[in-house]
């Protein structure tokens, strides 16, 4: 009776492949009913350019989907009523098939297009770091100057993943014709099964092989200095170890998202020579036997993670670990081909599921604001708007020392206020909209009550910015000296002073539960702090200068931040992690406001520019133009149709979406 090398091996395979599948699931698919893309992907997929071509692809699908449907349902031709004969049914099905397959080429050529932009990109950037590596020293490694600087040129002309595979390391204790024959067939037949399924010239999974590129195995060690040398290059690295009586395999990946190392437990080859030769085997078959399966478990693996990286960058993808049956017809069983479907039948349905609402947020969301209305009335710089939550009034700071109240509907001044000896940097109404809070460059702050105010002199700089929280009964002050504090609103009376800042204090915002504060600096930092301990809970520096505003999503999961290095910073309020940076802005960023229902942010900047984005999609939908200085600060009335706009040509703007 015959020794079955792959039955003998069936547990080490299914293991092996049930772990890369794993890593598969959890590095690259579905959580918490999204796609869980890495930040490079995100942000392609936010792209202008993506987010037009996945709506037109959805709409045009969709309508494929009802004339299929009606096609269907329609009865075949009878005497004169002629509806659609067999074969016109038949032909007109096909058709529709077919522009849904040309469709999803058009979008895979796209995403593939656009993922070889970013790519060439950091590219740019990376040969301009290697270059001072390989002029400073003589590189010991594996990969010349010339050789980078070749596969740097071929990813900039056509996106592809780069697999390397470089000979085993294997014990001398095998006889030179086994350590020779598994370096040759491991390369060979990874060439022929790479190009039957991941062809260089393929417009959806290219792959470039280097096999032969190695002359000798690679470590730890140089497989480090790869990575840094191709770091911007897609890549993935499998590379074995096989000492007198076991099988190590290594893969290291990089391209997506942080780079994976995976190392499998060993497979003990020796047993199952021993085995073997029970059975009848000569030691030549029963390496020859040993050396197949090596070379399978190489095949299954670059197979895995060529699929893993163009799943990423193209939902439409179909994983080529489809049609492999037929090469490993002992090793890839069925139970493992389900388990791939239904993770693939859940990553397209969330899929569909991200692109019917991205449909939806393009047909609903506004296309354009206008400026319906310029107020004059102060006669310097208007540094701070607020809206009474009354929707029927609100107030303006301004550098001509006073705070003005205007009516909502006809523009009309209301009141005015006086008192303070400086600019007025901020003005804000409570939640019942009856106190009115000033901050001044005279660096005191005041409370006013119809119209009469209670001045507090408790900090040594100017008082930048004022809040309340939402239940009107904590107030917070910033300032120019490096301190927040927080009062009592009831008591007038100070609770805590937070002194972590090592800078100015530009801005702080209460979360909408009022149980954190966010406040931001001089010093790029921004700190989220617990209200009721004072304790500072998180702290941010991603910004690469002055940050000079806070805005928080209305329902307290987002805020945004602007700064002088001319970006907006998006970021998730429970972990302070960056979500995306907002470009177009070509100056210092100075206010921030989201609308009522959070779909839309604006911000205003240096460069005398409004610009509105849209939240979901990250997109700019419209840049407002018509100040002719810098805007200090922008608030959205309380219906959110409106945007009131303060600028340093003096006057202050009502826009309106159509």
């Amino acid at each position: 009776m015959t020794f079955d090398i792959v039955g003998a091996a069936v547990d080490f395979v299914t293991d092996t492949t049930n772990r890369v599948i794993s890593a598969f699931i959890n590095q690259t698919l579905v959580k918490e009913n999204k796609i869980n893309l890495p930040v490079r992907i995100q942000k392609l997929r936010q792209d202008h350019r993506v987010i037009q071509a996945e709506v037109d692809y959805y709409n045009r699908r969709e309508a494929r989907k009802k004339e299929f449907l009606q096609i269907q349902q329609s009865p075949l031709s009878t005497d004169i009523e002629i509806t659609f004969t067999a074969d016109e049914r038949e032909k007109k099905l096909i058709q529709l098939k077919r522009e849904e397959m040309q469709d999803r080429g058009k979008l895979s050529a796209l995403y593939l297009n656009l993922s070889r932009e970013t790519t060439s990109k950091a590219i740019e950037l990376k040969q301009k770091e290697i270059q001072g590596i390989f002029d400073q020293q003589k590189w010991p490694g594996v990969l010349s100057r010339d050789e980078a600087q070749r596969i740097f040129v071929d990813e900039q002309k056509k996106p592809r993943l780069l697999i390397l595979i470089p000979p085993p390391d294997i014990s001398e204790d095998f006889p030179i014709s086994f350590r020779d024959s598994l370096k040759k067939e491991i390369r060979n037949q990874l060439k022929l099964f790479l190009e039957k399924y991941y062809p260089i010239h393929s417009d959806f999974c290219p792959v470039e092989f280097y096999g032969k590129y190695f002359e000798r195995s690679i470590f730890d060690a140089e497989v480090k200095q790869l990575e840094t040398i191709l770091s911007a290059v897609p890549t993935a690295i499998i590379y074995t170890d096989i000492t007198d009586h076991e099988v190590y395999f290594n893969v290291k990946f990089w391209g997506l998202h942080e780079p994976v190392s995976l190392s499998f437990e060993p497979w003990n080859w020796e047993e199952v020579k021993g085995q073997l030769e029970d059975s009848g085997s000569d030691e030549t078959k029963s390496l020859r036997a040993i050396r197949h399966t090596i070379v399978i478990l190489h095949k299954l693996l670059a197979a895995f993670l060529a699929d893993w990286y163009y799943l990423n960058i193209n939902p439409n993808y179909e994983p080529q670990l489809f049609k492999l049956s037929a090469d490993f017809p002992s090793v890839w069983t069925s139970e493992m081909l389900q388990k791939l479907r239904l993770i693939l039948q859940k990553y397209r349905e969330v899929y569909n599921y991200e692109l019917k609402q991205l449909a939806f947020v393009q047909i609903e969301k506004p296309t354009l604001w206008n400026c319906v209305n310029t107020i004059h009335g102060h006669s310097n710089h208007v540094f701070s708007i607020a809206v009474n939550p009354d929707g029927k009034t609100f107030a303006s700071g301004s550098g001509d020392k006073t705070i003005k109240i205007w009516d909502v509907q006809t523009s009309e001044l209301l009141n005015s206020l006086n008192g303070h000896s400086n600019y007025i940097s901020s003005v804000a109404f409570s939640p019942n909209g009856e106190i009115i809070a000033s901050g001044s460059y005279d660096k005191t702050f005041k409370l006013w009550y119809s119209f009469k105010s209670k001045t507090f002199i408790e900090h040594s700089g100017c008082v930048t910015s004022v809040a309340f929280s939402s239940d009107g009964k904590t107030f917070v002050s910033a300032s120019l000296d490096k301190t927040i504090k927080i009062w009592d609103l009831n008591t007038e009376k100070l609770i805590y002073t937070l002194t972590n800042h090592d800078n100015y204090v530009n801005s702080v915002v209460f979360t909408p539960d009022g149980k954190k504060l966010i406040s931001c600096d001089c010093d790029k930092t921004i700190k989220i702090w617990n209200v009721k301990t004072g304790v500072e809970m998180i702290s941010m520096t991603d910004h690469t200068d002055a940050i000079n505003t806070i805005a928080i999503s209305p329902d307290g999961k987002f805020f945004a931040t602007g700064s002088h290095d001319k970006t907006i910073k998006l970021w998730h309020l429970a972990t302070g992690e960056l979500i995306h940076t907002f470009l177009g802005h070509t100056d210092s960023i100075t206010s921030l406001a989201f609308s009522p229902d959070g779909k839309n942010l604006a911000s205003g900047s240096f460069d005398k520019t409004i610009k509105i984005w849209y939240v979901e999609t990250k997109e700019l939908i419209n840049t407002l133009e018509e100040h002719s200085s810098t805007i200090h600060c922008l608030a959205f009335s309380v219906e959110g149709n409106t945007i009131f706009s303060g600028s340093a040509d003096n006057t202050i703007k009502m826009w309106q979406r159509n």
